[in-house]
């Protein structure tokens, strides 16, 4: 489905808007004035949609339509039809302006979040323009607080309030500090220097100690400094925090027949709470393929959002056949004689959470509730740092 609009009402605008969507290929949904609708044995990739005169209605209808939207407009034009139209940052589409003659592709809207900075780039690339962006990272070459991980799917845990505090610190060349104990650690751009006003530290008590003004913490713990005997308010008082939640945790579990989605989750929040694991950290949970269909689990990965991979016995069974045999290097597995008599497999929440994760080691071993078990395992391919991997 497309999810970006490009519309023209000029001659001029509707030759653009069909170069644009060509070089946007199925991503763009063409709108043009019925005054310069398709001529006489032109050929599109896709029929344009035709709309009359005044543009608002066809603005109102496509804003919550279309992830983005391109006008061949002025943009003092299309900031006025878009005013009442405006919500939030977090909600509202990216709107990037074109004007008539082709030379510029101008960021208006939702630049980081809704990215329209990323696709004033792409317009202006397709059609020889200069991208205008004045976002004041993307102007300064500086880290945008908003956007970082974004590609890899980390999520945020801060108030806008944070976010545009710690926004400010960093264009500001205000003191910043970055701690990271989990997730993709190549969120810069390979050999290219981090602004001077901002420190990646390799500890939390380092980044404590530094007095940023701002604090930018990659972690899948729910509170990074309980280690420290302390918390992360506490530890950083003033500062301004944003918490990065990468998805680097697998949850392997377990369980009857029948179990209802809610009594799981409690099982599953009790764990990653004396863990202190953040649940905005999870990537997928584990299971049994003869659990692929139970209710409880298939509920409780489509609230979490998050897919539920499933494994054969004989996948499972294999991890456990070093434990039976004696062998020492796999103590952390827990197998299970009643379980392997009533369904065939010596155990599920501990060998489905390390075939998921890739990982030869489990964050934490096999914990059980009176008709579930839960395990945790770390995804092999991110990077934990920190005093104590296994935790």
């Amino acid at each position: 489905m497309p999810r970006t609009a490009v519309i023209a009402l000029s001659r001029h605008g509707a030759t653009l808007a069909r170069r644009l969507s060509a070089g946007l290929g199925a991503d763009a949904k063409l709108f043009l004035d019925r005054r310069f609708g398709p001529q006489s044995g032109e050929e599109l990739d896709s029929a344009p949609e035709i709309f009359d005169l005044p543009l608002r209605p066809l603005l109102r209808r496509v804003w919550s339509e279309f992830e983005a939207l391109v006008l061949f407009l002025p943009v003092g034009a299309a900031v006025r039809l878009a005013a009442p139209l405006l919500n939030d940052k977090r909600s509202d589409p990216a709107l990037v302006c074109v004007d008539d003659g082709g030379r510029y592709a101008v960021s208006v809207l939702s630049g980081h979040l809704g990215g329209a900075d990323r696709l004033a780039e792409r317009v202006a690339e397709i059609l020889s323009a200069e991208a205008v962006v004045t976002s004041g990272s993307h102007a300064t070459g500086t880290l945008a607080v908003d956007l970082l991980g974004a590609e890899f799917g980390w999520t945020i845990e801060a108030d806008s309030t944070a976010i545009t505090r710690a926004s400010a610190a960093v264009v500001n060349r205000e003191p910043v500090g970055v701690y990271q104990s989990a997730g993709e650690t190549d969120w810069w751009p390979k050999g290219r220097e981090l602004p001077p006003n901002i420190t990646v530290h390799s500890s939390p008590d380092s980044l404590r100690r530094s007095g940023s003004a701002a604090a930018l913490i990659i972690s899948d713990e729910s509170d990074p400094y309980l280690s420290e005997g302390t918390t992360l308010v506490d530890a950083l008082p003033g500062a301004h925090i944003v918490l990065y939640r990468p998805r680097t945790l697998v949850a392997g579990m377990g369980c009857r027949r029948g179990v209802p989605a809610g009594e799981l989750e409690q099982l599953l929040r009790d764990t990653f709470r004396a863990y202190n694991l953040s649940l905005s950290s999870l990537a997928c949970i584990a299971s049994a393929t003869l659990k692929q269909e139970e209710p409880g689990l298939l509920a409780l990965s489509e609230k979490y959002g998050v897919p539920l991979l499933c494994y054969e016995s004989e996948e499972l069974n294999a991890l456990f056949e070093d434990v039976v045999n004696g062998d020492a290097g796999c103590q952390a597995l827990n197998p299970s004689a009643n379980a392997r008599r009533l369904v065939g497999v010596w155990g599920v929440a501990e060998p489905a959470a390390l075939l998921a994760s890739g990982a030869s080691r489990l964050l934490v071993a096999k914990q059980t509730a009176e008709r579930a078990t839960v395990s945790v395992a770390w995804i092999e391919s991110t990077t934990r740092r920190g005093p104590d991997d296994a935790r």
